[in-house]
């Protein structure tokens, strides 16, 4: 009984020594798995004593690093390497009780990583810093096909060189170490910057020039919309591209190999090309307003009448208003409008004209309800005709030049006026005829063949037909409307003159006397005593008004007795001839009166 009382001794004394190191000891690491790893893999740690919040560092003292747990049992952790420096590193497990022995992990190198490059792009010979971890132990390090130069090297940053020689583009760079290989990018060109656009407002199909620096290798787009590339012209710091039909307005931008963005300051506005479908109205005067109606009128910046500029005002986008100029002279023109976008004109010409001027009424001289021609200068849309202030009808006309009217009944002498929206023009006075006016006859009597004055009106081309005689009497030398010299004819005889013009209104004269000369066929007797009657007999004897005796010097008394002269032979009558005297003259015998003493 003895030997099995101190067994069971034994191993009672064992259990309580095995409950006492649970509750005093610290955790106890017995194993690493696997051996070696790299930062981020798994690995198993088994021991004793982990309890229930154990931690795991990496590293020695003062600078290990926490390992973040998996999964953990009082036996068995899981444990994600952390990032440490590769290499032999401790691995120890920390409780509330205390820390374990280390055990050693070969931390394997990894890949390299990169963080950043800066500056992401560069002219070739630039220095690239290229940021990250693992970048040491460095195996390869090359820019394509080319060995890179390197200007500094840690384990988190590189700096390399571009080469001199390296063409402008995306480029690779390699970078190889003993973890692995990556990859870092990089442009080969500098960062495009745009200055200006010229111009600033333009119409599809231009040319748009674009300055700045680092333009090389550059797509141009105007509010995302791509330019052809086979109308683009790239220097470094120009580009000169054409202006897509179809572009919008908006911002430039200059792309550089698709990453490398440079955006204009300034948007460039797309005018398109205006149109003008038609006019309110096809002709007007100065100071009118025309409605042009048409497409993309709200960048016009020049109207155009012919070639004169014309202010205007916008309405909208398809209408503005435009005021007719003050133009010299009449005449069609063309009415054309303008703006960044381009030139269009109306299809339709519009008439411009001015007020008549320069009117001439031909013939000057007309009688009522006859037409007269009116000829001038800019006699165009004519509304309205006046002859003496009476409105008359237009009956025919060449347009601009040309109007025939008709005197109207009531007409008396005056201007006519022509008149349209521009203005009235006046022509010298009309003389309408009336019916012939003798107001004087100048002498009243006269012989035949002498010149005779009527006064009065429209007397101009007038005839005049004396009594007993057939023709119009012969010019005297003045042909007025107001005065007539005109000869009496042969065969007058005393009366009225008839007075006839061109209204075929016969005007008759007072009384005018046809003098002539009395003519004396014969006297009886031929002789005889002083207070004796001789009879004279002849023709126009009537108009005597004087006998003489002695060849016409002593006077003798006389009667009439029917055609006949009674004239008594007055004292100190002598032989010789017996003279007759009138208005038109004397007339004396063939023969000699005989005195008887």
């Amino acid at each position: 009984m003895k030997p099995v009382f101190v067994v069971f001794s034994f191993l009672f004394l064992l259990l309580g020594i095995s409950a006492c190191r649970v509750k005093n000891n610290p955790p106890e690491l017995t194993a690493v798995l696997p051996k070696q790893a790299f930062v981020g893999q798994e690995i198993t740690l088994s021991g004793y004593q982990f309890g229930d919040d154990p931690v795991v560092t990496f590293g020695r003292s003062g600078s290990a690093i926490v390992g973040k747990i998996v999964s953990a049992a009082d036996q068995s952790i899981r444990v994600t390497v952390p990032l440490v420096t590769p290499g032999i590193t401790q691995v120890q497990v920390q409780t509330s009780e205390g820390t374990s022995d280390p055990l050693p992990l070969n931390v394997q190198q990894p890949p390299p990583v990169v963080s950043a490059v800066t500056p992401s792009n560069g002219l070739p010979g630039t220095n690239v810093v290229i940021t990250g971890t693992y970048l040491n132990q460095v195996q390869e390090l090359r820019i394509e096909q080319s060995e890179a130069i390197v200007v500094d090297s840690t384990a988190d940053k590189l700096t390399l060189q571009i080469p001199k020689d390296m063409p402008h583009g995306p480029i690779n760079i390699v970078i190889g170490t003993k973890g692995g290989v990556t990859n870092a990018s990089f442009i080969v060109a500098g960062t495009p910057q745009i200055n200006s656009i010229s111009p600033k407002v333009a119409r599809p199909g231009s040319e748009l020039v674009i300055q700045g620096v680092n333009l090389l290798d550059g797509i141009v787009r105007i509010n995302g919309l791509t330019t052809d590339r086979s109308q683009t012209t790239i220097k470094d710091t120009e580009i000169r591209t054409i202006i897509p039909t179809n572009a919008t307005s908006g911002k430039v931008t200059v792309t550089v190999f698709e990453k490398l963005i440079a955006t204009s300051t300034d948007s460039l506005k797309i005018v398109l090309p205006p149109a003008v479908a038609n006019l309110s109205a096809r002709e007007g005067i100065a100071g009118d307003k025309i409605i042009l109606t048409g497409m993309n009128m709200r960048d016009v910046t020049n109207v155009q009448f012919g070639s004169t500029v014309v202010p205007f005002r916008m309405l909208s986008d398809t209408q503005l208003e435009a005021t007719v100029p003050s133009l010299a002279s009449s005449g069609a023109l063309t009415v054309a409008v303008s703006s960044a976008g381009g030139n269009a004109s109306a299809s339709d010409q519009f008439f411009y004209y001015v007020a008549p001027s320069a009117i001439v009424v031909s013939p000057a001289r007309q009688v009522p309800l006859q037409p007269i021609t009116i000829t001038g200068q800019n006699l165009y849309r004519i509304t309205e005709v006046r002859v003496s202030g009476i409105t008359v009808p237009v009956t025919s006309r060449v347009e601009g030049s040309q109007l025939l009217v008709s005197v109207p009944a009531a007409a008396v002498n005056g201007p006519v006026t022509v008149t349209n929206r521009a203005g009235t023009a006046t022509s010298a006075p009309l003389v309408v005829i009336q019916k012939p006016v003798v107001t004087s006859i100048l002498p009243a009597k006269a012989r035949s063949g002498e010149r005779i004055v009527i006064q009065g009106n429209f007397l101009l081309n007038a005839q005049f037909y004396f009594t007993g005689s057939t023709s119009p009497a012969a010019d005297g030398g003045k042909n007025e409307d107001t005065e007539r010299w005109i000869l009496v004819p042969a065969d007058a005889q005393t009366g009225p003159i008839r007075v006839v013009n061109v209204t075929n209104q016969p005007t008759n004269t007072d009384l005018f006397t046809v003098l002539r000369l009395a003519t004396i066929t014969d006297f009886t007797p031929k002789t005889a005593k002083v207070g004796d009657e001789i009879t004279i007999t002849g023709q126009y004897l009537t108009s005597t008004t004087a006998v003489k005796f002695n060849g016409g010097t002593l006077t003798a008394t006389f009667r009439l007795s029917g055609n006949s002269l009674l004239v008594t032979v007055p004292t100190g009558a002598t032989t010789g001839q017996v003279c007759i005297t009138n208005d038109a003259g004397i007339t004396c015998t063939t023969a000699n009166f005989t005195i008887d003493k």
